[in-house]
Parts: structure tokens; C-alpha cells; sequence
């Protein structure tokens, strides 16, 4: 397997090699590196294109642009990378990055395959690296607040959940869209799926359902609904889709029902979060908190202080498993356990 470098970045910023250009790079992980330029240090940036690597790395100052991945995971002046390509490349980089000794930021889904995702965690675990899969909401300001709101009591036990990820099409058309992205459960349900989990604990079972809208998939579904049942017997509705035409602005929607009141989140409104309990609705404007900054800060602080962000590692196998169990209980029309899924 060769030597693992993995140096103590205790003494200075952590060096980071990001591993793709596109829109979640630049959109997200480039301007927030940029932020916390006192903490990271971008040495280099990959694209599968030269010239759009070149380009990110002249708007976000970034020194170095390859077109090799592996170049990046084999530098003795890189501490941690950024894993931000197509989700079928995951565990691949994943694995070699870390048998390289690299800390790892990686892009939600953790894999495509349930086995896969099992095999980065674990090589993680045996090669002592730190492993952040980003899933974003539970950095988000609003769903961090909801969770807080739930936790201190505000509407008494979570019983009943709704969410919505609704948008057009992302990007051109693949003729094995399945196989690239996993489709819209996997790529965009499971947002909701693991924010479910964190605030209702294990899924026990599933029932989904899938449908071709548009022609603009080849392979697969574009809109998706699931109907999920916990351990603690309460219940989630979760609804995903490509499917909506352009011009449609991207639209999320969480409603948490309890025992004593109601929580909801609407990104279509100014006031985002609103509590309905003892007859009265309060509500309050968007929180100013970057979401990819605080994720960023977090993986810093794992890596230099050893302080546990949000999500374990397995919690992102577990949203992945739940995600699968959907896609299984589409193609089946069954209910399907999530222990079933393997």
C-alpha cells in the first residue's frame, strides 16, 4: 500500500487540494476556502478539463490547475482534499485519498453503492484520516435552529415530517444518468433523508414511488416521493424532483409536526422559520450563517482539534442506505425494510 504522509497541521493552515470545478465548487467550496484563508490554504484544483481547472483557479486565486486527481491525493504539501466529482467517481478518490493519508471533505452521497460507501469509511477509519461527507443541511442555519427548537421541547415529540427539494433539471442530459448521479433520490432526496434521520433517528421501513415527467433523463425517474417510517414510529413524506420548467425557482419546504405545536421552513418566504403552538404562529427572518462556511470551520476543527462535526461518517451510509431502500421500493411497488438493503 506504500507510505502514508499525514502531517500535523496543528502548526499552520491546513493544505487543500480540491478535486473537481463545478458547480458546487465554485458555487460553494472555492468562496468559502476563500473566507477562511487564515484556516486552509488551497494549493491546487482539479478539473477532468485543463482549461476549466485554469479557470477556477484564476477567479478563486488558487496557485496550481491539474487534470490529474491523483496528482493531488500523492502531494506531500496536501493535508486534506476536497472531493467534489461526479458521484460515481466517489469511492475511488475516496479510497486512494485516503490510503494517501489525506483528510477528506466529500460530496453527498457518500457512494453509490451501499458496499462502497462501507469501504471509504472504513479504509478512513484504518488509515486515521478524517472523513466529513457534506451533508449540507445540518449546517444550514435554519434546519440547525429547527433542530435546536425540537430538542428544547418547542413542539413537544416529532411525529410527523414533510419535505420538498423541488427543481429544474441539473446540467445536460447523460444516456446512464443512474449510473452517473444515482438520480433524483440519491442525488437530491437524500438532503431530506438525512436530515430526517438526525431528527427522528433510524428509518425502519420505506414505501416509494417514481415517475418520468420530462424527456430529460434517459434512464431514469425525474420526480420522487417517499413515504418513511422510524423506529420511534413516526413518519416522514418526502418529496423530490427535477421535473419543474425553467424559470421555476428552486424550492424547499419542512413542516415538523409534534405533539404540541408546528414547525416550518420555506425558503419562498422572507420570514423562513415559523412555530405555530397555543394558537399563535411566530416567525423569523433567514439567519445570516453560511452554511458552506460553518461546514468548512467544522472539518478544520476535526482535523486540528479533534472535535466531532454533525455527522459521523456512518450517518451518511445510513442516508444512503434509506435512499436505496427508496429506489428498491419504486422498482418493487413493496414496502421495504431498510436491514433488507445490502
Amino acid at each position: 500500500m506504500g507510505e502514508i504522509f499525514r502531517c500535523d497541521v496543528l502548526a499552520g493552515k491546513i493544505r487543500v487540494g480540491v478535486i473537481g470545478a463545478g458547480f458546487i465548487v465554485k458555487f460553494a467550496h472555492l468562496p468559502s476556502l476563500k473566507i477562511l484563508s487564515s484556516r486552509f490554504e488551497v494549493k491546487v484544483v482539479f478539473s477532468k478539463s485543463i482549461e476549466n481547472a485554469k479557470i477556477a483557479a484564476l477567479e478563486y486565486s488558487v496557485p496550481e490547475a491539474t487534470d490529474d486527481w491523483r496528482s493531488i491525493v500523492q502531494r506531500s504539501d496536501v493535508d486534506a482534499v476536497i472531493i467534489a466529482t461526479p458521484n460515481y467517481t466517489h469511492k475511488t478518490i475516496a479510497v486512494e485519498a485516503a490510503r494517501a493519508g489525506k483528510h477528506i471533505l466529500l460530496e453527498k452521497p457518500v457512494a453509490l453503492r451501499l458496499k462502497d460507501a462501507v469501504e471509504i469509511v472504513k479504509e478512513c477509519e484504518k488509515a486515521g484520516v478524517k472523513l466529513l461527507v457534506a451533508h449540507c443541511l445540518r449546517f444550514w442555519p435554519e434546519y440547525v435552529k429547527v433542530r435546536e427548537l425540537i430538542l428544547s421541547g418547542t413542539i413537544g415529540e416529532p411525529r410527523v415530517v414533510r419535505a420538498y427539494r423541488l427543481s429544474l433539471f441539473p446540467g445536460k442530459m447523460w444516456h446512464k444518468f443512474m449510473e452517473f448521479s444515482g438520480g433524483v433520490t440519491v442525488d437530491l432526496m437524500i438532503h431530506d433523508i438525512d436530515y430526517s434521520i438526525w431528527i427522528l433517528g433510524d428509518v425502519e421501513e420505506v414505501y416509494g414511488v417514481k415517475l418520468r415527467v420530462t424527456g430529460n433523463t434517459v434512464d431514469s425517474p425525474d420526480h420522487s416521493a417517499a413515504l418513511l417510517k422510524f423506529k420511534s414510529s413516526a413518519i416522514a413524506y418526502l418529496e423530490a424532483s427535477w421535473a419543474f420548467p425553467r424559470g421555476y425557482p428552486f424550492t424547499t419546504y419542512l413542516e415538523i409536526a409534534g405533539s404540541k405545536g408546528l414547525l416550518t421552513v420555506d425558503n419562498r418566504t422572507t420570514q423562513t422559520i415559523t412555530i405555530y403552538r397555543n394558537g399563535v404562529a411566530e416567525s423569523t427572518a433567514p439567519l445570516e450563517i453560511r452554511a458552506y462556511v460553518e461546514q468548512l470551520k467544522a472539518f478544520a476543527e476535526w482535523i486540528d482539534r479533534d472535535v466531532k462535526p454533525p455527522i459521523d461518517p456512518w450517518e451518511a451510509v445510513k442516508a444512503l442506505q434509506v435512499a436505496l431502500a427508496v429506489l428498491e421500493s419504486s422498482e418493487k411497488n413493496a414496502v421495504v425494510k431498510i436491514s433488507e438493503v445490502v
